[in-house]
């Protein structure tokens, strides 16, 4: 007697159709978790780095008495112009770089052009993007980027007075390692805890706003002055901006730009001359991370008011900060 074949298994279009259905919903809530992570793990990474320069900037300062200060002299002149970073290197497990480097010329004289092309990973947030982009000389025209590696990481030198003008700050002033100076921590009469020494200012020499928002990859027509480690320019004061990023000087303090624009512009600069145009800038959520002058780490939201910022910038202009302030 012949017996019916078994009736086959299998999904219907309705029931594969419900199944894909549940898998996108599933990735769809996974994936913001998975990208958290992520970020915490850049900007524990990031941290690190920072850490790793508070520790080679004491050291510099137990051997030496004070803290690298960029050699800066004003105005375009054949004098060696040296980034207070490029010292910090004999301290960081990088003392071969330190040591091919000749003072005796600029950063960006063909003396020196192998070694301002390599790059540190510890001078570069895991945030921030194209950790393969270069900056260039400034006063070549056009402007090429192709001279040195870039860092994400920058002394904090000083408040510009125009937001004392501007009545958005009480006081101007020095930052920590300012520039062409001997500067010690015994100068910092606020506090070491209480007083920023090096900044984010991420992305640089390209010019991003508000949200990470690339403004052009065009670096002849939009660009920040600044951006390479071994570039003395990459110091910058703190100017703020606007909400959306310009004009500059503005109540915004952090993560509204990473700079001024001076594409476009002449050079030497009719306001900065040669001096960089830079701003505190991240590209983590919500802020940035700052090393104060005690050698810890500290995330600032993105909501801090210019003038408490500033009272963190400046040495000794005798502010009374806490910690909810900012």
């Amino acid at each position: 007697m012949r017996q019916n074949s078994p009736k086959s298994s299998g999904f219907t279009l309705i029931e594969l159709l419900v199944v894909i259905a549940i898998i996108g919903i599933l990735i769809a809530l996974l994936l913001p978790a998975v990208q958290s992570a992520r970020e915490a793990a850049r900007r524990a990474q990031c941290v690190n780095n920072l850490k790793q320069l508070g520790i080679a900037a004491h050291n510099f300062h137990d051997v030496n008495g004070q803290l690298p200060s960029s050699v800066r002299p004003p105005g375009l002149t054949p004098k060696p112009r040296i980034a207070g970073m490029t010292l910090l290197l004999q301290f960081m497990e990088q003392r071969p770089v330190y040591d091919s480097m000749n003072f005796d010329y600029s950063w960006g004289a063909r003396e020196n052009s192998t070694t301002v092309l390599t790059r540190i990973n510890t001078f570069l947030c895991p945030t921030s993007p194209d950790p393969d982009r270069l900056d260039g000389i400034p006063e070549i025209t056009p402007f090429v980027a192709n001279i040195c590696t870039p860092t994400d990481y920058s002394p904090t030198i000083g408040v510009d007075p125009r937001l004392v003008s501007a009545g958005l700050v009480g006081i101007d002033g020095k930052g920590i390692m300012v520039k062409n100076e001997k500067p010690r921590f015994a100068d910092v009469k606020d506090g070491l805890s209480n007083t920023i020494m090096i900044a984010e200012s991420a992305g640089r020499p390209y010019l991003y706003r508000k949200g990470g928002n690339q403004i052009s990859a065009d670096l002849v027509a939009h660009r920040v002055n600044a951006g390479g480690w071994s570039r003395p320019a990459s110091d910058f004061s703190v100017d703020g901006s606007s909400a959306g990023g310009t004009p500059l000087p503005g109540p915004c303090p952090l993560n509204c730009t990473n700079g001024e624009d001076v594409g476009g512009d002449q050079f030497p600069h009719p306001y900065y001359g040669t001096d960089g145009t830079s701003e505190a800038f991240a590209f983590h959520p919500r802020g940035a991370n700052f090393l104060l002058g005690d050698g810890s780490v500290r995330f600032i939201k993105e909501t801090v008011g210019i003038r408490t910022f500033a009272a963190l910038v400046t040495r000794h202009g005798g502010e009374v900060l806490s910690a909810d302030q900012y």
